[in-house]
């Protein structure tokens, strides 16, 4: 096992790299300042590596290599060697094991394997190192994941790509591709629900350019059912599932579909409406939350309750930069253009606290297609903030430091200090409550 290139130290005065929400610690200092460490560290080390799970991993990216560490104690348990497509996108699978990679200029999808499995009251550790199944596509490029479900789609030709994650691990194994039937390349999306079938965009083929107008069901065979329910708007943007339900973004409001084959229409509340950056493009969803997160570039971020069909604004301004779940979803989490962290109760939409910190600048979009600009809105390309179940991790602006925060309360508990900058953050492994059962050798 490779050796911690890392030094971790712990941050407790007021000022820093971090500011707070009070009048007395506003301080921010340049880019490029070293956090110091107090004399009396071993309190707040301790309570920090006692508190965060042995098995949750950071996933580092560096140029030519991801390093996986170990998030409580700092060491570098695996570096892989990798070479990376400029505009790769990485996604963190539903079980936390796995990295999709996609690189949709280059039509390839991959799969990082961190190594680490959950077996519900125990886990394992095994070698970090890329998955053997791999496959190429036209254009693949809107990921989503439910339950181990992982559906990606291909904007080259509207097909859409159906992987079980838990096959990944057998080095045979190959992902299902579904030629759909009455479909044309268009920058769409899809996803799998929990009574296995899946729900794709479609285009009106009497309509310009390159964004699909509607939905509708597939079988687990791959047919499709010619009904879209009768939903037809201008645009479709952004998707989201949690297993119940899958929702779509629109022009005239949220597409909801759910596992009774449904297909209805959240319209539009007072302020959204079909011009740009006015209409909920960019949604959030998770399988242990009940509620979804839509954000509309201008207006800022709302609430959507599938049971009640409602939607909620719950954040208001045009500055969000990002936004994210906690690991098991009780969280929502956004941040802002000045550096603000807002974090919300996910299941009622209330804003619980925010704080004020300094994060690393995300790189300016390149000059891409249209459609793959619209597609960053998912998923940022180069990932600042990622997040456990109790703490946040967030790469600071000189990329040698990852500051962790407990979520709850945005305290500043840790800091993570790296020998070399990394271009991006990804989070890998789980959490674990209480004793684990360590004789399990499956």
């Amino acid at each position: 096992m490779k050796q911690s290139i890392l030094k971790i130290s712990v941050f407790a005065v007021a000022f820093g790299l971090f500011t707070a929400c009070s009048n007395d610690d506003n301080i921010i200092v340049n880019d490029e300042s070293i956090i110091e460490e107090p004399s009396d560290t071993d309190s707040e080390e301790l309570e920090f590596q006692d508190m965060e799970s042995d098995w949750v991993r950071l996933s580092l990216l560096t140029d030519d290599s991801i390093d996986l560490m170990q998030a409580d104690s700092g060491e570098i348990t695996y570096s892989v060697d990798a070479v990376f497509a400029e505009g790769e996108s990485f996604y963190t699978t539903n079980s936390g094991r796995y990295l999709a990679a996609i690189d949709r200029a280059g039509g390839q999808v991959r799969f990082f394997d961190s190594g680490i499995s959950n077996h519900e009251d125990h886990g394992h550790e095994y070698e970090a190192q890329w998955a053997s199944p791999e496959f190429s596509s036209l254009l693949p490029t809107h990921y989503t994941g439910s339950e181990g479900d992982i559906v990606i789609f291909n904007d080259g030709d509207g097909s859409i790509v159906y992987v079980d994650e838990e096959s990944l691990e057998i080095p045979s194994y190959q992902p299902e591709v579904f030629m759909l039937e009455n479909t044309v390349a268009h920058h769409g999306a899809a996803v799998r629900l929990d009574n296995g079938m899946f729900v794709a965009t479609f285009k009106n083929t009497d309509e310009a350019g390159g964004i699909p107008q509607m939905v509708k069901f597939i079988d687990e065979e791959g047919t499709v059912i010619d009904d879209n329910g009768g939903i037809e708007v201008e645009s479709i943007h952004g998707v989201a599932v949690n297993g119940d339900y899958g929702v779509f973004g629109s022009t005239d409001g949220i597409i909801l579909v759910d596992t009774e084959t449904n297909i209805d229409l959240i319209e539009n509340i007072e302020g959204l409406n079909a011009d740009s950056g006015n209409w909920l493009a960019s949604i959030k969803g998770h399988d242990e939350s009940d509620h979804f997160f839509a954000r509309a570039g201008n207006l800022g971020v709302f609430m959507i309750d599938p049971e009640t069909k409602e939607l909620a604004n719950i954040y208001s301004g045009d500055d969000v930069t990002g936004d994210l779940f906690n690991f098991d979803g009780h969280y929502y989490i956004l941040y802002t253009s000045d550096n603000t962290i807002h974090v919300f109760d996910a299941e009622t939409g209330t804003e619980l606290i925010s704080r004020t910190v300094e994060i690393a600048n995300i790189p300016e979009l390149a000059n891409t297609t249209e459609a793959s600009n619209a597609n960053a809105l998912d998923e940022d390309l180069s990932p600042v903030i990622v997040s456990s179940d109790k703490f946040l991790y967030v790469l600071a602006p000189n990329r040698v430091q990852i500051k962790v925060l407990q979520i709850e309360n945005l305290e500043h508990v840790h800091t993570i200090e790296l020998e070399t900058p990394v271009n991006n953050i990804k989070i890998n492994g789980f959490s674990i409550e209480g004793d684990q059962d360590v004789e399990h050798d499956h």
